[in-house]
């Protein structure tokens, strides 16, 4: 059954696997090729039930390795040949089952959004630095061409979004929505000379904000506050999130934009960065929920606009950004690989093959199955935004 169920799913690329008796197997016949082995049939008999699931975490724990080909060439069948899973119909079954679960799953009330985030966030923040540009952006950069650095790719991100929120008065107070380690924050400040507040629920990355804000001497430009969007009061001429509408949650996605509406001013601007995916609503990947993003959540388009328009909001500019993202986690997993040991060292090995499966499966995400960041500008009034986009280009 199992080897049955394999031979179904790869239309791409040819996998060989080898079975615990040594004997090896053979599906498809195109490039690229990997080999694997499997160590015990007890590790079959869970990929079949839950390929999803199982598949990270037998490589996680040693139970499934790569014998020829490289980790990347594995990572370009699987992920490239997930949607023949469907083909069998047990899983399309199961996958039907938790579609329809998922909006009943998708639950973030405010203290399980607190474990959530202290769950990926408030790790040693020592191994974000030895991954990450110079001002640990953990979101996604954007590249001109394929030449461009990290930091580079970062900063333009950076001053991409910052033109998008068109602050033209110094006396603005502007909210960023998930603040991570500060620096969107601390740029916005210093290029527009308007008042940020920057809010997150990770103790680790507050900490760490205040005292850049301390090294900058910027304390009277900018605060920072460990708060859920839910518990913040006050009105704000701007709002900007990104990298965080991900952890909101299916269910809470009307409440999301209900507050949100709530502290943007009525000539108010908001923007959204978000990953997003082209293809209709599913649950979040069982592995990465488990083990990476609990009670994370990919947003479709369709999912947000339904909300927006119950909320009687207008939609001013939408920006669909493609493989930047895959690019910005191909220097990420570059830059960890290189600094593996040093890793391994403040946690452990296990660690670091969980995480190099995450930031792999990640970007070849955004290669092969479909996801993609969306930027979506939000206002209460339709003359708040500029008619047009030259005040972002010129």
């Amino acid at each position: 059954m199992f080897f049955s169920f394999i031979r179904s799913i790869i239309k791409y690329g040819t996998l060989e696997i080898i079975d615990p008796d040594g004997k090896l197997y053979t599906f498809g016949s195109s490039k690229p090729f990997c080999c694997i082995k499997i160590h015990n049939n007890k590790t079959k008999k869970r990929i079949l039930l839950n390929p999803e699931l199982c598949v990270g975490e037998a490589f996680v724990d040693g139970e499934l390795t790569i014998e020829k080909g490289t980790f990347d060439d594995f990572m370009d069948i699987i992920t490239k040949n997930s949607f023949h899973i469907d083909n069998n119909p047990f899983h399309f079954f199961i996958k039907q089952i938790l579609s329809k679960l998922k909006f009943f799953k998708q639950f973030n009330s405010i203290p399980k959004s607190y474990k959530n985030v202290a769950h990926h966030y408030d790790i040693d923040e020592k191994i974000y630095k030895l991954f990450l540009d110079k001002d640990m952006q953990y979101s996604c950069g954007y590249f001109h061409n394929d030449n461009i650095s990290l930091d580079q790719a970062q900063i333009d991100k950076k001053n991409h979004l910052i033109k998008k929120l068109n602050i033209n008065d110094k006396n603005m107070k502007v909210l960023d929505i998930g603040s991570g380690w500060g620096g969107l924050a601390i740029q916005i400040a210093k290029d527009t000379g308007a008042y940020v507040k920057g809010i997150t629920l990770s103790k680790n990355q507050y900490e760490f904000s205040k005292n850049r804000l301390k090294e900058e001497g910027l304390e009277n430009l900018v605060d920072f506050e460990l708060i859920d969007y839910r518990d913040l009061n006050g009105k704000f001429d701007r709002i900007i999130s990104v990298g965080m509408f991900e952890h909101v949650g299916l269910r809470n996605f009307n409440n999301f934009f209900k507050c949100s509406k709530n502290l943007l001013k009525d000539d108010g601007l908001m923007l959204i960065h978000s990953i997003g995916s082209k293809y209709p609503p599913y649950g979040t990947n069982p592995w990465i929920k488990k083990y990476i993003f609990p009670g994370g959540y990919i947003p479709t388009l369709s999912e947000v606009s339904k909300v927006l328009e119950k909320q009687e909001l207008w939609v001013t500019d939408i920006e669909i950004w493609r493989m930047h993202y895959a690019k910005t986690l191909k220097h990420w997993r570059d830059n960890f690989n290189k600094n593996r040991s040093k890793i391994s060292s403040i946690l452990d090995e296990k660690f670091c093959r969980m995480w190099e499966f995450y930031l792999s499966v990640s970007e070849y995400s955004f290669r092969n199955m479909g996801n993609m960041v969306f930027q979506i500008q939000i206002t209460k009034n339709q003359e708040s935004a500029p008619l047009t986009r030259n005040y972002i280009y010129n």
